[in-house]
């Protein structure tokens, strides 16, 4: 069919005598909010919200935000790479890569909800911004690029890298990942 209601000859009281326009353009009600609240439950039933997705859009709204170049994840050691488990018993190394810059980060497991991340960048003087669940913390590398945060708690993690050399490159952002 083409066309809205009044173009198929309907009338706006034709289904049962209620002037269906009037009831649209009226204040929400009681019972709107409950059949607003059924048509809720009736969907998060039967197509709910993925797992994950309010970070994740968090996360590219993010990156659209700073226009920053997203690095990839290049090597990990086999721990990390595998199955998930509740219990880490070696750090973890992971590397990352940018067309700017590499970082490679070290995780240890310092008791059973912090880890230590310990880290490396391959360009000058670095801001590291680490970007947690209910925090962000930020340190600058020292001359050999190194930088570390000791309280980091575990969950999804990612870093925000600022080069300060170069003031007009655009920040790296790595992947979220989980510690």
């Amino acid at each position: 069919m083409s066309g809205d209601w009044k173009d198929q000859g309907w009338d706006a009281q034709d289904w049962d005598g209620q002037d269906w326009e009037a009831a649209a353009a009226g204040e929400i009600d009681e019972q709107d909010l409950r059949v607003l609240a059924t048509l809720r439950t009736v969907v998060q039933a039967s197509d709910p919200v993925p797992s994950g997705l309010a970070e994740r859009a968090k996360f590219a709204m993010s990156v659209a935000a700073l226009e920053a170049e997203i690095a990839e994840i290049t090597t990990t050691t086999a721990e990390l790479a595998g199955v998930r488990s509740t219990r880490y018993d070696r750090a973890g190394t992971i590397t990352f890569s940018s067309d700017q810059l590499s970082a490679m980060i070290t995780i240890e497991v310092v008791d059973g909800g912090n880890a230590r991340l310990s880290g490396w960048v391959s360009t000058g003087s670095t801001h590291v911004e680490l970007r947690e669940r209910s925090r962000t913390q930020e340190t600058t590398t020292d001359d050999a690029g190194r930088f570390t945060f000791s309280s980091v708690e575990r969950g999804m993690i990612h870093l925000v890298l600022r080069r300060l050399d170069d003031p007009q490159s655009r920040p790296v952002i790595t992947p979220a990942i989980e510690i």
